[in-house]
């Protein structure tokens, strides 16, 4: 039987990025690619009950959290629905990856900036070695659907994050996926959620902060592993 694998994706919220992933894992899990509105400003309050709806309903399910889908992936978990059985965050936070920024600092992000995020994106991504052509195609397709005004009410949400309580509170078994070369979310992320919930398993994989993507390979390898892990207890009859 193959394994549910539901996937939330991060600032871009189309999913369009997870195909080399998807490309990459084996054919026992079964991908569920959710999806967010790339027209309309919703922070996680509004994203919460419209990813809640759309899980599978009747079938178990490992849960994954790309970078801003991670916090969003917390607070599901933290309903406990009843097909969830394990969790994993890719390249995420739990609060606003660089400490020093005030919360007050949402205010301060605009539209007007992200009108050019697709272009610095792939500058970015050239400019760092890890941009391949269908990467790069990709990244401007998830990119260029996405209005201005939905990334930096996104970005918002970033900063005014704090999901430690879900963290806490989270009852099945949690596996991180790090980026080593992570600029985005640095190392110091991955320390947070260990001082709140000590017993998350981490894989790091060299790679920058989208993970996924550049080493689609050694992160479907990881997956499969901790997925057919708790699969297996699961069969056997032990409570992770």
């Amino acid at each position: 039987m193959r394994t549910k694998l539901v996937l939330l994706p991060g600032l871009d919220g189309t999913g369009v990025l997870f195909k080399p992933l998807l490309q990459a894992l084996a054919p026992s899990i079964e991908p569920v690619v959710i999806t967010y509105p790339d027209r309309q400003v919703l922070g996680y309050d509004a994203l919460l009950p419209r990813v809640l709806q759309n899980l599978p309903q009747h079938d178990p399910y490992v849960l994954l959290g790309e970078s801003f889908g991670g916090p969003l992936s917390l607070r599901i978990a933290a309903t406990r629905p009843e097909g969830l059985r394990a969790l994993i965050l890719s390249a995420s936070f739990i609060t606003c990856p660089y400490p020093f920024v005030p919360g007050w600092a949402s205010a301060l992000v605009r539209p007007f900036p992200f009108r050019a995020f697709p272009h610095y994106a792939r500058l970015k991504a050239l400019m760092h070695g890890y941009a391949t052509p269908q990467l790069a195609a990709l990244s401007a397709q998830a990119l260029g659907q996405v209005a201005a005004a939905v990334f930096a009410g996104r970005v918002r949400e970033v900063v005014g994050v704090d999901v430690r309580k879900e963290l806490s509170a989270c009852a099945v078994p949690m596996l991180y996926i790090q980026g080593t070369q992570d600029r985005v979310v640095p190392a110091w992320n991955f320390q947070r959620i260990l001082a709140v919930k000590p017993d998350v398993t981490c894989v790091r994989v060299r790679a920058p902060h989208m993970v996924l993507q550049t080493e689609p390979e050694q992160a479907a390898r990881a997956i499969e592993a901790f997925v057919q892990r708790h699969t297996d207890e699961q069969d056997n009859g032990i409570n992770p």
